[in-house]
C-alpha cells in the first residue's frame, strides 16, 4: 500500500509539473528538390516522400520539436522559407514529372511548423515545431512543405537537411 502510495503521488508531482522530456530522436537526412518558385508565391510546394518513415516516434509524444541543419544549393537566390508540414500527402494540384504537390497558401496556415533563413551553399541551423508537427508525429507520417518568402528557387535547387533530432516531451 505505501509503495502504491508513493508512485500514485509521484505521478500526481510529475503531471503538475507539466510535460516530461524524453530523450531525442535521429531522423534520416532528407533532400527536398524545389521548384521554380517564381509565380507560385501563394502556394505550398509539398514533397511526396514521408519524412517519418522509419524513424519510430512514439505516438504519446507532444510539443515535438526537429532541430537540425539545413544547406541550400542551386542557381536561385532563395533567402528565407516558410516551412509547413503534414500527417498526410494533400489532394492537391501535382505537378507533372515531379513528386511536389502545390497547394494554396491561404488554406494551410495551420500546417505551418517553422521559418528557415537560407544562404545559397552556407550551412545554417533551425528548429520547427508546432501543432502540426505533433499531429504528424502522432501518426508517425509527416510531408514536408515550402513556400519562397524571400527570394526565389529555380528547378532543381535544393535543400539538404542533416543532422536532424526530434525531441518532445510525454
Amino acid at each position: 500500500m505505501k509503495k502504491l502510495l508513493s508512485l500514485t503521488l509521484g505521478a500526481a508531482l510529475l503531471a503538475g509539473c507539466g510535460a516530461l522530456p524524453l530523450p531525442s530522436i535521429a531522423l534520416p537526412d532528407q533532400n527536398l528538390s524545389l521548384p521554380l518558385s517564381a509565380g507560385l508565391e501563394n502556394y505550398v510546394a509539398y514533397d511526396d516522400k514521408d519524412a517519418f518513415t522509419g524513424t519510430g516516434i512514439p505516438s504519446l509524444l507532444s510539443h515535438v520539436q526537429i532541430a537540425g541543419k539545413v544547406a541550400y544549393a542551386g542557381a536561385g537566390n532563395l533567402k528565407q522559407l516558410a516551412v509547413y508540414l503534414r500527417s498526410s500527402l494533400p489532394n492537391c494540384n501535382t505537378v507533372f514529372g515531379s513528386g511536389v504537390r502545390l497547394c494554396a497558401a491561404s488554406g494551410e496556415s495551420a500546417q505551418r511548423v517553422g521559418t528557415l533563413s537560407l544562404q545559397n551553399g552556407v550551412v545554417t541551423g533551425f528548429v520547427l515545431s508546432g501543432a502540426a508537427l505533433d499531429a504528424a508525429a502522432k501518426v508517425g507520417h509527416g510531408y514536408f512543405g515550402v513556400q519562397a518568402v524571400q527570394g526565389s528557387s529555380i528547378s532543381g535547387d535544393t535543400l539538404n537537411f542533416t543532422d536532424m533530432r526530434a525531441s518532445a516531451k510525454l
